[in-house]
């Protein structure tokens, strides 16, 4: 027997009202006291402050973890960068890359120490760039930052399914998830992303939380499991720190 229109009216309303009484809760003094500042600030710029500031430095960075976890990607990336270009490429790249990334982050650090907006990139820009161009540049960096955006969800969601169908795969004899189940988890991980991000923005820094430490729990799970089980044999530090490999089928050894 199928559920009533009046069943579904019902969970709905319960739903919502959950919904707004936990927008209603009291937030910590100290962030209260964050957000007249901030919204200071936003006055002095000619903005309004109109979005709710709930996120602590603890959850900040917690989400950018999250959104990075750079552990788990160069785990589940270790079989392209060995294959094109060996060791050399991926320790050396990873130190190239992190120095880079830091240079990056202390410049647009600078410019939200200075204009604390939720634009971002693209009113940064705007500001620091020629009159003549601004508009334009400002326009260009707006849509690289949405299409940036896109592609880090899709391919969150797309880390997120393969390794739970390689996780089914590795512990079913009978079953091999193809290319449909890899998919339907690809659509059910974004799909809850978007109504976390759509309707329960409230548990967002409890979720940013909760990921940060989940994930240095299974760095140093992973870490610990594989200096226990792995061989006692290491290979040369000529071959860790300056063997190149180059398994792509194009020439240039």
């Amino acid at each position: 027997m199928g559920a009533s229109p009046e069943f579904f009216f019902e969970v709905y309303w319960a739903l919502q009202h959950i919904f707004v009484h936990c927008q209603e809760l009291p937030l910590d003094p100290f962030m209260d006291q964050a957000s007249d500042s901030d919204a200071a600030q936003l006055a002095a710029l000619g903005y309004i402050s109109e979005l709710p500031r709930n996120l602590t430095p603890v959850s900040m960075l917690g989400m950018a973890f999250a959104i990075l976890n750079s552990w788990s990607v160069l785990a589940a990336s270790l079989s392209l960068s060995l294959s094109r270009g060996g060791p050399i490429a991926t320790i050396w790249g990873l130190v190239s890359a992190g120095i880079c990334n830091l240079c990056l982050a202390a410049s647009l650090a600078e410019f939200l120490s200075a204009y604390p907006t939720a634009g971002g990139q693209y009113h940064w820009v705007a500001i620091a760039s020629p009159r003549a161009c601004a508009r334009h540049l400002a326009w260009l960096t707006g849509w690289i930052t949405v299409f940036g955006w896109i592609a880090v969800t899709a391919s969150g969601s797309l880390l997120g399914s393969q390794l739970l169908t390689s996780i089914v795969a590795s512990n079913s004899a009978r079953h091999k998830p193809g290319k449909f189940e890899e998919f339907f988890f690809y659509v059910v991980f974004t799909l809850i992303a978007f109504a976390v991000n759509c309707w329960m923005s409230y548990v967002l820094p409890s979720l940013s939380k909760v990921a940060f430490l989940w994930s240095l729990l299974g760095f140093a799970v992973v870490l610990t499991i594989l200096l226990a089980l792995g061989d006692s044999h290491y290979a040369d530090p000529s071959f860790v720190f300056g063997y190149f490999v180059n398994r792509t089928g194009w020439p240039g050894q």
